[in-house]
């Protein structure tokens, strides 16, 4: 297929968004078919599907093992560094998902030319994965997106369900604040930097991209419990603010990474909704 986007990550949130839209000369590829810690071998397996285009929407996203976990730097920066020498040599387009963690979040609604200070391992490995592209890559996509979630497993939303299921009273982190993104709007998203790769109009660089506006983990939750609970026709329960320290986590984490997506929606004529409507959105779809 002379136009195959080879897409590495098959079963994650934005994979399972991106599969309901992508374009039908897609290609996913679970971690068994490449496994991104053996990185000998990544460069033998993407050379078997001679693809026009690398779309990279697998990472090791458990920040708290991270901070000692060797696949963390295997999966998000020496294997992207790999890719990117692929891409490179290949003069195909990468594109990359990165995080809003690469910041220190001392300031908020960051934008693309604010300078990344990671505070974490997650952070400083997915940093060093887009200095390699950034070194190495002709054509590259770098998106930062933000608190990602879907109305599938094994994510925020999922979580909170849950624990909505087992009638436990919830809580939510008063001292973290940022930018809510449904794996759905970042599928979309994504969708249109493809439609302007292929127009060759293009240029390499980094774009933000996030459910527009900033909230606290708070106020996400409490949001969470009022729609969910009329969703599925029950009482709302019971959240309490507490403090990101009273969760006991081994990683430090951002005060705001709030992002700005001013320069995603000029370039790409794409306006992004806000984290509130889309919110509201995803959960009617459960």
């Amino acid at each position: 297929m002379e136009k195959l986007i080879l897409v590495i990550g098959s079963n994650g949130q934005l994979a399972l968004s991106f599969k309901k839209i992508c374009p039908k000369e897609t290609k996913f590829l679970s971690s068994k078919e490449l496994d991104l810690t053996n990185i000998k071998k990544i460069n033998q397996i993407l050379n078997f599907y001679q693809p026009k285009y690398i779309f990279n929407f697998a990472a090791y996203n458990k920040v708290d093992d991270a901070e000692k976990d060797k696949k963390n730097i295997l999966i998000n920066a020496e294997a992207v560094k790999e890719i990117s020498n692929f891409c490179s040599e290949k003069d195909i387009f990468f594109l990359h998902v990165s995080t809003d963690y690469v910041f220190d979040g001392s300031i908020g609604n960051y934008c693309e030319e604010d300078n990344p200070s990671p505070i974490n391992a997650y952070g400083s490995a997915k940093l060093k994965g887009e200095n390699y592209i950034r070194e190495i890559c002709k054509k590259y996509i770098i998106i930062r997106t933000a608190w990602l979630y879907s109305n599938g497993k094994n994510n925020f939303l999922d979580a909170i369900r849950s624990q909505f299921s087992d009638q436990k009273d919830l809580k939510g982190a008063n001292d973290i604040i940022g930018s809510p993104t449904s794996s759905d709007s970042l599928a979309e998203g994504i969708l249109m930097v493809y439609k302007k790769m292929q127009s060759q109009s293009l240029s390499s660089g980094i774009y933000h991209f996030a459910n527009k506006g900033r909230t606290s983990k708070l106020e996400f939750v409490r949001k969470i419990n009022k729609l969910l609970s009329k969703k599925i026709n029950c009482k709302e329960r019971k959240v309490i603010s507490v403090s990101n320290s009273d969760f006991d986590l081994k990683a430090d984490r951002p005060y705001d990474t709030s992002l700005n997506v001013n320069k995603f929606e000029s370039e790409f004529g794409f306006i992004i909704p806000n984290w509130n409507e889309e919110l509201t959105k995803i959960i009617e779809k459960i």
